[in-house]
């Protein structure tokens, strides 16, 4: 599996591929992703994949993603576009790629994602510890919500916890 994005979207998608007892390749812009995606047990993308999880919603990434991608491949689109999906024609046609697109939990059967989410961590702390760079004080809100819009200062999952 290859994942392009290591934000929070990505890194939970690697952590469930991971417990699904796949490899994962990593495509992500800020060494911190690199490495909390390291610690989740994934490797730098080589190469191309049958599937490849689009987490990071942007024009680039679903290229990326495309281009990581197996011909025959699947790209599951997990990044939130507002507006047009921009797949590109090229590589999806020549590939016969197939796109799948997810948001938020859903139903399968007789389990809803959001139990198994759940369930994965609190199985495995290890992915919170991963996700969780900053936490701040309810009072700090302000400062929060600022590391949060910077990735480049090292943010990935920012709390606020009460006091």
């Amino acid at each position: 599996v290859g994942v392009v994005g290591g934000g929070t979207i990505g890194l939970c998608a690697t952590a469930a591929a991971r417990a699904a007892g796949c490899e994962v390749g990593m495509v992500a812009r800020h060494p911190h992703q690199v490495a909390a995606a390291e610690r989740l047990g994934a490797q730098p993308a080589d190469g191309e994949y049958d599937l490849v999880v689009e987490a990071a919603g942007s024009e680039s990434s679903i290229a990326e993603a495309a281009d990581r991608c197996a011909p025959g491949g699947t790209i599951a689109v997990l990044g939130v576009y507002a507006g047009t999906l921009p797949v590109p024609g090229l590589p999806a046609l020549s590939k016969e790629l197939r796109i799948v697109s997810s948001i938020t939990y859903g139903l399968h059967g007789a389990a809803r994602e959001i139990d198994a989410a759940a369930a994965l961590l609190a199985a495995r702390p290890e992915i919170a510890e991963a996700l969780i760079t900053h936490r701040f004080p309810l009072a700090d809100a302000a400062e929060a919500f600022r590391v949060a819009a910077s990735r480049s200062d090292g943010a990935i999952k920012v709390v606020l916890e009460p006091a």
